[in-house]
């Protein structure tokens, strides 16, 4: 058995074969903006990689999914199963799967190893766990799931939390760094994407907007001042950010980010400021002490997560 695992987020698409061992093979990078829609996207990889014939196809998107399609939030795609099994030989609809990309990193969780894993901050001394594990996903968009160890099995509950409103804690600090002009982060997701931190940079500097990922490169080359600044400020509200998903969850499983911006900001010198406020004192503290944090250093993590949810299915 071969299926096709891929892994679409709102800047780049991922592609692998997973063979009937599990194993995940080289994965193929392309970029969403030299496409139109997904199956043209598709159809370049089929043209480029001729792919044997396949048992199935199961897709991460970022954005929300049912059963028959879905949407990515920050790309006009959308994506139908009948159109997709229509671009790879052999396909039929019932064998293609849409899943939800955090939810593919939910499914991950049980399978990374710890080369795959950066844990911060001192760990907590083993404790009775309950099995719950949230994964929050920092990138052209934002995201969280959640992860569940039960007896009959790993269960994964899909969210939209990057479109919640900001909780009071992270509003709050925001407030008293940048003042009225919080209300440019009415969300989530403006204020811990990529574009929330180039927003972030451009009010505390005064200077024209420079691109999330060029500011995290500046930082972990120490540049100071604004640059500073915003990744540092960004990294505590992060901290008090994910103090929240522990009251929210229990995760005492874990708190585990993922993506881009969240590797730029948790493995650089700023994930000093970000345990600083998660671990502050406050309430719960026991509660907070007991979770571990870690950040997925696998950029291959979701189709990973994508191969074990076509199985589970």
């Amino acid at each position: 058995m071969t299926i096709l695992v891929a892994d679409v987020g709102g800047t780049n698409t991922r592609l692998a074969l997973v063979d009937g061992a599990g194993t995940v093979g080289e994965t193929i990078r392309f970029l969403n903006a030299d496409f139109a829609t997904f199956p043209a996207l598709l159809a370049a990889y089929a043209a480029r990689c001729a792919p044997p014939g396949l048992s199935g196809f199961c897709i991460a998107v970022a954005g929300p999914v049912t059963a028959q399609s879905a949407r990515l939030t920050n790309r006009d795609w959308h994506f139908d199963r009948s159109d997709i099994a229509a671009v790879l030989p052999g396909l039929v609809p019932g064998s293609v799967r849409l899943i939800n990309d955090l939810a593919a990193l939910g499914y991950a969780l049980p399978a990374l190893t710890s080369a795959q894993l950066l844990d911060m901050g001192q760990k907590p001394a083993a404790t009775p766990g309950n099995g719950q594990a949230v994964v929050m996903g920092l990138g052209t968009g934002v995201n969280i799931c959640l992860a569940k160890t039960t007896a009959f099995g790993n269960v994964v509950i899909e969210a939209e939390l990057g479109h919640a409103s900001l909780p009071q804690s992270v509003s709050d600090t925001l407030t008293a760094a940048i003042g009225v002009r919080v209300a440019a982060f009415p969300t989530v997701e403006e204020l811990f994407a990529g574009r929330g931190l180039s927003r972030l940079y451009e009010i505390l500097s005064g200077e024209p907007k420079k691109a999330g990922q060029a500011i995290l490169a500046e930082y972990d080359r120490g540049a100071c001042g604004h640059t500073a600044e915003t990744v540092d400020l960004i990294a505590g509200l992060l901290g008090h950010m994910a103090r929240e998903l522990v009251y929210m969850y229990q995760p005492f499983g874990g708190i585990h980010f993922a993506g881009g911006v969240a590797r730029g900001i948790l493995g650089s010198a700023a994930q000093a400021r970000f345990l600083a406020c998660f671990e502050a004192p406050g309430r719960f503290d026991d509660h907070i002490a007991r979770v571990p944090v870690r950040l997925i250093v696998d950029d291959a993590a979701a189709l990973i997560g994508a191969a074990r949810a076509f199985v589970a299915e």
